[in-house]
């Protein structure tokens, strides 16, 4: 189970996510789907027309989980690329945490798509990942 819900109940030019999962991978691919809904409005349908390997380490899983969100938003903003499918994996050690895998993305259509918001950054504000029984959670904000 993933699932995430939207809100903008910070400041004017932010809006973030509360996320919930069964994993640290859930959680990351519940990030991911719920910063693209904030900016397209919806996730496109589209199948995948092009898949990226990706290999990201940090110190820390909230470390990785704003390099794993801001390389997304990258490669959005410079190359018009939305994720559509993941298959990737988040493992954690004490000094470690690593997101390692393949991405697919569909490409952004400017006569179709609808882009709802701009994100210019994801932020550290309130950003924890926690484990609440079987449960993640982790609360992203991301800066309009």
């Amino acid at each position: 189970m993933r699932k995430f819900d939207i809100n903008d109940r910070y400041t004017v030019s932010d809006i973030g996510v509360s996320l919930r999962a069964d994993s640290l991978t859930e959680l990351f691919i519940a990030g991911a789907e719920g910063m693209f809904e904030i900016i397209m409005g919806a996730r496109p349908t589209r199948p995948a027309v092009a898949s990226q390997a990706i290999d990201l380490h940090a110190d820390s899983a909230e470390q990785l989980m704003i390099d794993w969100l801001s390389e997304l938003l990258y490669g959005f903003d410079t190359n018009g690329l939305i994720p559509v499918h993941f298959d990737i994996s988040v493992s954690r050690t004490d000094n470690d945490s690593r997101v390692s895998g393949t991405i697919g993305y569909c490409r952004y259509d400017r006569d179709t798509d609808n882009a709802e918001h701009e994100i210019k950054a994801v932020t550290y504000y309130k950003l924890m990942i926690q484990k609440d029984g079987d449960l993640y959670r982790c609360d992203v904000v991301f800066d309009l």
